[in-house]
Parts: structure tokens; sequence; C-alpha cells
């Protein structure tokens, strides 16, 4: 079973889960809560919200797991990259929905190692695959993340 149909499985279980978080992360939670609920025929979107809320609900910045970048050049995304050990940016051009990115791909050092993924969930399981190929250590700020996964 592929990451992707694993996740569509377990998701309705997960919202049971992020429903039950309350205080400051269950607030946070709350957002990408009604995404998903509101995103029943947009399954990237779901995904992406599902992962999301599972960065937040394991009390790690979603921020650390996907760098966004919203109208900026190619020169000043390498430059915020590089401050960054590894990770998944996505890109937005022009007010793009959730889901729906100009880009997505996945850094290293600083360095463009993928691009052009076709979802945020194909970027999640092909930063494991690159973690794991070049035997690198998960990053500390997502350590939890990456082990659930």
């Amino acid at each position: 079973m592929t990451f992707a149909a694993q996740l569509d499985r377990i998701t309705p279980q997960l919202m049971t889960v992020f429903q039950k978080k309350g205080g400051v992360s269950g607030q946070k939670l709350a957002h990408h809560l009604q995404i998903m609920q509101e995103a029943e025929s947009d399954v990237k979107v779901k995904r992406e919200a599902v992962l999301r809320a599972l960065c937040l609900y394991l009390g790690e910045e979603d921020g650390s797991l996907i760098r966004e970048f919203f109208d900026i050049e190619g020169d000043d995304i390498q430059r915020d990259l590089k401050k960054h050990t590894m990770g998944i940016y996505v890109i937005n051009r022009e007010d793009g929905q959730n889901g729906h990115y100009d880009d997505i791909g996945i850094f290293v050092e600083g360095e463009i190692v993928m691009d052009n993924i076709g979802s945020l969930a194909q970027a999640c399981a092909l930063m494991l695959g690159v973690i794991y190929a070049i035997n690198l250590a998960f990053p500390k700020e997502l350590k939890d993340y990456y082990e659930f996964i």
C-alpha cells in the first residue's frame, strides 16, 4: 500500500484525535480540521491539511516541515533555503490555493535536490527516501514527525 493510500486510510482516525486536542494546539488544529472537512472532493488539499495538522499535533511547527514562498524570486528562495538544513518547499507565484502550487520540492543543506513534485504528500514520502538514501538524521525540529510517519 502506498504512502498516500495509508494516509487516506488513517485520516478519519487522525481527525478524531485532532478534534480532541485542546488549548492553543487545538486552536491551531481547528483551521486544518476545517480544511479537511471542506476538501472532501480534493484529495491533495485534504492530505496536505492532515500532514500539516499532524506536525502541529506533535508539537512541531509546520513551518519547519514546509517552507512556503509567495510571489518571491528564485534568488530570494535560494537564500532562504540556505538557512535551513533540509525540508520541503512550496512556491506560489499568484494567489494559489491550498494544495495547488507552482512548484513543490525538497532541499538539503540549502540545495534543491528534487523539484516539480506533484503534491505535498508525495514530497513527504520522497523526503523520507532522501533522508534514508543519503543516510541523514531526521531534522531535530521534526524528529517526532518523521518517526511517526
